[in-house]
């Protein structure tokens, strides 16, 4: 099951990546599936903030794509059958992400600020992305992954309501997220990476993240997301 392809916002993508093989097994096919024959509704305030929020979520999944098919790629030759099967499988994750954030931003407002917006993401992903080893780039995503994964559980319960199709949508991006975290830990402890090691990207990780949120805060707190809170919530979990 898959979108059609015209079912897209005016604005483009962040980040070009290679077309993916969407499974019909997925959990958001699933989702897609009961969904996509209708527009959804939102209330004109959800929908004018969420149409400047889209951007900062579509940059980060289609970053973390790219980020997995250039990773996988680069380990073929050096990982085992295991290893590149796990990467493959968060890339196929990122891509149905991407793909029905794709069709929920279709059916969004064009405003003038979502540009700016954009830029300021992927300012903020490739920056993230100039790591200086491959063992930093798996603690960056694994960071941010993280972040994602406790983002998407406040917008699932919050002021839009734990039942809209879109809140549904974020509960499951969440559990994916959630392994997504675990996948890449796992890669930067096995080239090296220490507890300290760690420790210090997540910092560096989340204040860059809180900037970037930040300049939408009155967007995050329409939809129930308190960003302070966000950033208490993962200090405490990273202590």
């Amino acid at each position: 099951m898959s979108f059609l392809p015209d079912e897209r916002h005016a604005m483009g993508r962040c980040f070009a990546t290679q077309a993916a093989v969407l499974s019909p097994e997925h959990a958001i096919a699933r989702w897609a599936q009961q969904y996509s024959p209708d527009r959804l509704s939102f209330s004109d305030k959800h929908s004018e903030a969420l149409a400047l929020l889209m951007p900062l979520l579509l940059c980060g999944e289609q970053s973390a794509q790219l980020v997995f098919q250039q990773q996988a790629k680069n380990l073929e030759q050096h990982s085992n059958a295991l290893s590149i099967k796990a990467l493959n499988e968060v890339e196929a994750d990122e891509a149905w992400h991407d793909e029905a954030l794709q069709w929920v931003f279709s059916q969004l407002p064009e405003l003038a600020q979502q540009h700016k917006v954009r830029r300021s993401a992927q300012r903020f992903y490739s920056g993230l992305g100039r790591s200086l080893s491959l063992q930093q780039q798996f603690i960056r995503i694994a960071s941010l992954d993280a972040c994602v994964t406790q983002l998407m559980q406040m917008i699932e319960r919050g002021t839009i309501g734990k039942n809209h199709p879109f809140s549904q949508l974020c509960g499951l991006i969440k559990k994916d997220e959630a392994k997504h975290v675990y996948v890449s830990k796992h890669f930067a402890q096995d080239l090296g990476a220490s507890v300290q090691d760690m420790a210090e990207e997540r910092l560096l990780v989340l204040q860059k993240l809180m900037t970037l949120l930040s300049s939408q805060a009155q967007q995050f707190e329409i939809i129930g997301v308190d960003l302070d809170q966000l950033q208490q919530r993962l200090e405490l979990k990273w202590r």
